[in-house]
């Protein structure tokens, strides 16, 4: 799990140091004595893909898996430093050689999986089999390109992760890491259970819906479109039991239902609320608090770079670029003519910020201050489609290339309500222009399927950026192996950037690379960044000891308490 204080809860701590630094005031909550017991529950916008680290994609799925499945560390974000830091979970130390190629992990022998089973090295080696083995099919199998190679995309387990004993494991590495603590801290899977499932039957197997963990909480039940809920996991031996009996997420994909359900007090705590309703509540229900979790979550417009139709259709041999989207010129004129601040004024206010890179200003030494975002400008964008022949050469409004017109579909998940917003100014902006939009709204589960195996033209999502700012899955050139890179971008210049990113530890020379790295995307605009979301969490009074961060709104969720004991 990863955690950190919000940034107000540093500030106010701060200051209260500094005006009385012999004796600290006490708040409400540093003076209630935690207590066992209670329940809280959560409203989420959808429901989980799958409760398997292997292979889920969304962020609350990720979030629900950090709960059931431990990791052998866990880390905080630091956002004096802009970095990561870490601390210790189903390891009890670790040792990092000097060269950054290695680090060796001293594991706690008393940890049980929520079956009963003992946890040992042995696990740890065979997930980190199952991550990488291309057979396995995990979304993270890009992990394996910093392990010793078998073969093509295939990694030599047995001199990449090696188990001394049951209690120590040692990783190995092909190349020095920037961060060696975060390619060996994905969550670990038990290998009693995925050893007897077939490489190739993984993904369909039963396990995904029932979970064996060795996190603080584990599964009790799963009611499709309804809740999750996960109970305290005694049986782990766990040295951070949670407080809390139980913690259930309800599924609510309604937005205003959300909010009411909030106020009501049949939610315990929502995230994501629109700036107006957080200011309300505020005013209005002493009962709830809000609070704001800054800087990694983007939306964006994708733009399909290839023929897509054609690319599936060959398996993946045919590569052409988009008739609409395939150009650098075209992809900067879509981005100069949207209204970007109008959108983030009209539906964020002040919580939010309009995006420039993949790179949040909160990693403070990696995000290129120097690259301004593309202003709104029609003119210069109508300057850069004529440039790229697109002309309203028949006088029907709509703007055409050798017979082609300038129109699409624009997908949306449902539930999403800022991205309705903006599409809708979108589709204003562009039309001004004479390009012709359709707005879809699609069920969740529907559209990131249809996003991930590249069906559509162009869409509105979101990224929330991974914490070691390894770009290459959503980059990199190979497409059949960089799972996330779902506009199917393609740039050697990128490629070349992640090969020299996996050779160099040093601080000074990252730096150079990822802002080099951010400056080709800047020109290249594979997508329109929009805004970086502040997500404002709601949360009733009767939950005490959150500490919501950039990493997990779930932070240190085992410390978390209720004070009425229901």
């Amino acid at each position: 799990m990863q955690n950190r204080f919000t940034l107000l809860a540093l500030i106010l701590s701060l200051i209260v140091i500094s005006a009385c630094k012999e004796k600290q005031i006490p708040t409400e909550e540093t003076s209630l004595k935690p207590q066992y017991g209670g329940s809280v529950i959560v409203g989420i916008s959808s429901d989980v893909d799958v409760l398997n680290p292997l292979f889920s994609q969304d962020i609350i799925s990720g979030t629900i898996n950090d709960l059931i499945f431990g990791a052998l560390n866990y880390s905080e974000f630091d956002m004096d430093k802009g970095e990561l830091v870490y601390y210790p979970n189903l390891a009890r130390s670790w040792e990092i050689a000097e060269d950054n190629r290695s680090v060796k992990y001293i594991l706690k022998t008393n940890l049980r999986w929520s079956d009963g089973k003992s946890f040992s090295a042995n696990d740890v080696k065979f997930s980190y089999y199952l991550y990488t083995h291309p057979e396995a099919a995990s979304v993270r199998q890009d992990l394996a390109s910093y392990f010793v190679a078998e073969g093509k995309n295939k990694i030599e387990i047995d001199n990449s992760v090696k188990v001394e004993n049951d209690s120590v494991v040692i990783f190995y590495f092909n190349q020095s890491v920037d961060d060696p603590l975060f390619v060996s801290g994905l969550p670990i899977l038990p290998k009693h259970i995925f050893e007897k499932i077939k490489l190739k039957d993984l993904f369909v197997n039963d396990v995904n819906q029932n979970p064996v963990g060795i996190g603080p909480f584990k599964l009790e039940k799963w009611e499709k479109q309804q809740q999750i809920v996960l109970v305290r996991n005694d049986s782990a031996n766990y040295d951070k039991i949670p407080y809390l009996n139980k913690l259930t997420f309800k599924v609510l994909p309604d937005y205003n239902n959300r909010v009411n359900q909030l106020k009501s007090g049949e939610i315990d705590l929502g995230q994501n609320l629109r700036p107006e309703d957080a200011q309300a509540l505020k005013e209005n229900f002493k009962n709830l608090r809000v609070e704001t979790i800054f800087g990694r979550d983007y939306d964006y417009i994708g733009w399909n770079s290839i023929d897509h139709a054609l690319y599936l259709k060959s398996n993946g041999k045919n590569i052409k670029p988009h008739n609409l989207f395939g150009s650098v010129k075209v992809r900067q004129a879509l981005t100069y003519a949207i209204n970007r601040k109008e959108i983030l004024e009209g539906f964020f206010g002040e919580f939010g910020n309009i995006a420039v890179t993949p790179i949040s200003s909160i990693f403070k030494t990696k995000s290129n201050t120097d690259l301004l975002p593309y202003e709104y400008n029609p003119n210069k964008a109508k300057e850069l489609l004529a440039d790229e022949g697109w002309k309203d050469t028949n006088s029907d409004k709509i703007l055409d290339k050798n017979g082609t017109q300038f129109k699409f579909k624009l997908m949306i998940p449902a539930g999403k309500p800022q991205r309705e917003y903006a599409a809708t100014i979108i589709k204003n902006n562009l039309q001004a222009l004479g390009i012709e939009i359709e707005i879809e709204i699609v069920e969740p589960s529907v559209f990131f399927e249809s996003m991930f195996t590249k069906k559509y033209d162009a869409w509105i999502a979101g990224w929330t950026i991974p914490l070691d700012l390894d770009f290459e899955g959503f980059w990199s050139s190979d497409l059949n192996n960089s799972f996330f890179n779902v506009t199917s971008y393609q740039n050697k210049e990128l490629d070349e950037i992640f090969a020299q990113l996996k050779q160099t530890n040093e601080p000074e020379a990252t730096r150079k690379l990822l802002f080099k790295f951010q400056e080709i995307i800047h020109r290249d605009q594979p997508v329109t960044f929009l805004y970086w979301v502040d997500n404002l969490v709601g949360y009733n009074t009767r939950l005490k000891n959150l500490k919501l961060n950039p990493l997990a709104f779930t932070n240190r969720v085992w410390d978390w308490f209720v004070t009425d004991g229901k």
